[in-house]
């Protein structure tokens, strides 16, 4: 689906959708043009390499959607890779959503293979204020990039809360599925942190002014902003792993300290248990001539015995408090 939006002189935003229309408009180089490509075929893509002869290497680029975050430059536009984040329905998955950007002197292209907060978000401030798109592609750029990174915050908030449910259902019922949660919620920061650094990296080039004259001087700074929350975000998720590697480690020492408490009945018993079955093992042995057999009080006796042994052993274990 392709979508333009078109500044002009007058102030005036205009949207085209039309292909036909969009195929003509984009030769205006007088105008400021965001065109938003959203679930690109290879025809959509045929005409970004007609209108605005992109490299195919990057054209490949945007039909992959498990690229790296990145940034390249070439003669007159750069082709940036950012990724945003989302939960799935169950908020037990983080799935990225690739967003491929084109930044030119009079044009920002965006390709992405599905909806994006952060590129609707913009496509609305730009209709209702249309002074936005003014500023040039390259503050449009930041815009959406801006936005982009603000949209992990929920996703944080999110974390938080469930780490924090996890950690206190976890010390009152053992149960597997809560080591499950810990494993998954982990598995997500981890998942979040690697679409996180590379993309640390390629603000803090933004930030320093390597991109000019893209990316202005004065442009720069706006993007300081974007590493410092880039950076919150990275140490916040550090955070949240240390915690969940903390309550796991918590939740198997509490584990294995129950495992030994049965183990330590158990082989008390068994303990308790040798004796005993060496007495009966002897007067269960199939001898003729047992002199305890006849004898009107033997079964008393022997029954006396193996409880007196039994309840020696009970208070030798307690002294000697292993019991």
């Amino acid at each position: 689906m392709l979508e333009l939006l078109l500044y002009e002189n007058d102030g005036n935003c205009r949207v085209i959708e039309k292909l036909e229309d969009i195929k003509k408009e984009v030769k205006n180089k007088d105008a400021l043009l965001w065109l938003n490509v959203e679930k690109p075929t290879e025809k959509d893509m045929e005409l970004l390499i007609q209108c605005f002869n992109f490299h195919p290497l990057a054209i490949e680029d945007c039909l992959t959607s498990i690229q790296r975050p990145k940034i390249d430059r070439y003669d007159d536009y750069l082709f940036i890779v950012l990724h945003a984040a989302t939960l799935s329905p169950h908020k037990d998955k983080a799935t990225s959503l690739e967003l491929d950007t084109f930044i030119g002197q009079n044009f920002i292209v965006t390709v992405h293979m599905k909806p994006i907060k952060s590129v609707a978000s913009a496509r609305s401030r730009c209709i209702k204020n249309p002074q936005i798109l003014s500023k040039g592609p390259a503050h449009l750029f930041y815009t959406i990039a801006d936005s982009l990174v603000d949209n992990y915050f929920p996703i944080l908030a999110q974390l938080d809360k469930d780490i924090e449910k996890t950690e206190q259902l976890i010390f009152k019922d053992h149960a597997s599925e809560n080591v499950s949660k810990i494993l998954n919620l982990k598995e997500i920061v981890l998942t979040l942190r690697r679409f996180i650094g590379p993309q640390r990296e390629i603000v803090n080039f933004l930030a320093r002014g390597d991109y000019q004259p893209t990316i202005s001087a004065d442009l720069s700074i706006y993007f300081r902003d974007i590493a410092d929350l880039l950076a919150r975000i990275s140490d916040t998720l550090d955070g949240y792993r240390d915690i969940l590697t903390n309550i796991l480690d918590g939740f198997t020492s509490v584990t294995s300290n129950k495992l030994n408490e049965i183990m330590k009945v158990l082989t008390i018993i068994a303990t308790i248990m040798m004796p005993l079955t060496l007495v009966t093992g002897i007067y269960g042995m199939n001898f003729q001539f047992m002199p305890e057999l006849n004898w009107k009080y033997g079964y008393f006796v022997i029954l006396f015995i193996m409880l007196s042994i039994g309840g020696s052993m009970l208070l030798y274990f307690k002294h000697k408090k292993w019991l």
